[in-house]
């Protein structure tokens, strides 16, 4: 005698999804992490001086052009030293625009008249937005 066996059907398998929401999490993370780690990598090109204390300063890192002036009042345009009053000249050969920020990295023991110079210089080279370098 033969005995039947019985082999229970399978239920249809359910059709597989890519759930979209948690890769979308993780690349909106790493997105964020690299943009932030790269405003970190970003050096100001500037020459270290012995900078003024002011409570509202703010820490800018990523402009392009820094105007620095020592106390000794040797004038650097970023890392280059550049005479005074050759500063106009040599931001015209870095083809400044009017939108261009041009941070002004004065020793705290410089003249003013000297920084009022160096801006002057900046103007006639067109440049119309400055900011005044200082440490909290």
């Amino acid at each position: 005698m033969r005995k039947l066996v019985r082999i229970p059907r399978r239920k249809p398998l359910e059709e597989a999804e890519i759930i979209v929401i948690p890769m979308i999490d993780v690349m909106m993370f790493l997105l964020f992490f690299y943009m932030v780690a790269s405003l970190a990598m970003v050096i100001q090109a500037g020459l270290p001086v012995n900078l003024p204390k002011a409570s509202t300063a703010s820490n800018h890192s990523s402009q392009n052009i820094t105007i620095t002036i020592q106390r000794d009042g040797a004038t650097f345009l970023n890392t280059t030293p550049t005479p005074l009053n050759r500063l106009a000249d040599a931001l015209r050969a870095l083809h400044v625009t009017d939108k261009d920020l041009v941070i002004i990295n004065a020793d705290k023991d410089v003249l003013h008249g000297v920084v009022v110079e160096a801006m002057d210089q900046a103007r006639q080279a067109g440049v119309t937005q400055f900011a005044i370098a200082a440490v909290k």
